[in-house]
């Protein structure tokens, strides 16, 4: 009897292993389908980009309480078109895109439409039709909250896109930041930082290509 359920715990401690040794090998298997469908070489500059959002989206696509909406999808569009500005040759930038997202089972066709829809919506948005698209889109994701940085990016691309804020300064900018975090349950603390470091990231990217193009012109 002792034994029976010694080896019972064993199989579920060797079924438990094989199932994290296989996630962690999705990854990999993400990374090698990734290359069979962009068989080319990416830039330096731009490897880090690739890898990381390969390795995010590889993430999200095994979290239960995740859910691809149009602020995740505005998210990842404007950080994958912010961060590939310049990118050359240009036609392998619409190529990369699909690879990224087919790898890890998203699809790109969907995503630049539901960022496009977006945009499209909010353009025209008072604060209380933003309050309730938010509203409406918690209750279409019914509980699946789970937090990205991409979704940071989208709620600061939804902000961004609104005419009736155009005119308002970087504070009152936050304000309404904090608040569409709140509405969808997000830690504004965690909210504001990575749309900081998403900044600061674009500004260290122009001034890298700078320097590049300012080396390619001197030869």
């Amino acid at each position: 009897m002792i034994l029976a359920k010694s080896r019972g715990k064993l199989r579920s401690l060797k079924n438990y292993l094989g199932l994290a040794l296989s996630v962690r090998a999705t990854i990999s298997d993400s990374k090698s389908d990734f290359h069979k469908e962009f068989p080319y070489v990416i830039p330096p500059i731009y490897r880090k980009l690739a890898d990381e959002l390969l390795v995010e989206l590889h993430l999200l696509s095994h979290q239960k309480n995740f859910k691809e909406d149009l602020i995740f999808a505005a998210g990842l569009k404007e950080i994958f078109s912010k961060f590939t500005s310049g990118y050359k040759p240009s036609e392998h930038i619409t190529k990369l895109f699909d690879a990224i997202c087919n790898c890890n089972g998203f699809n790109p066709t969907e995503i630049i439409s539901a960022s496009e829809q977006l945009v499209n919506k909010v353009n025209t948005f008072t604060k209380e039709d933003l309050n309730a698209f938010i509203s409406k889109l918690n209750n279409d994701n019914n509980g699946k909250d789970y937090y990205s940085r991409i979704n940071a990016i989208g709620i600061y691309k939804l902000i961004s896109e609104m005419q009736s804020f155009k005119d308002l300064k970087e504070e009152d900018i936050n304000k309404e930041i904090k608040n569409v975090s709140e509405l969808l349950g997000y830690q504004y603390a965690r909210v504001e930082k990575d749309i900081s470091m998403y900044k600061s990231n674009i500004e260290k990217m122009k001034q890298a290509l700078e320097i590049i193009a300012l080396n390619i012109t001197s030869k």
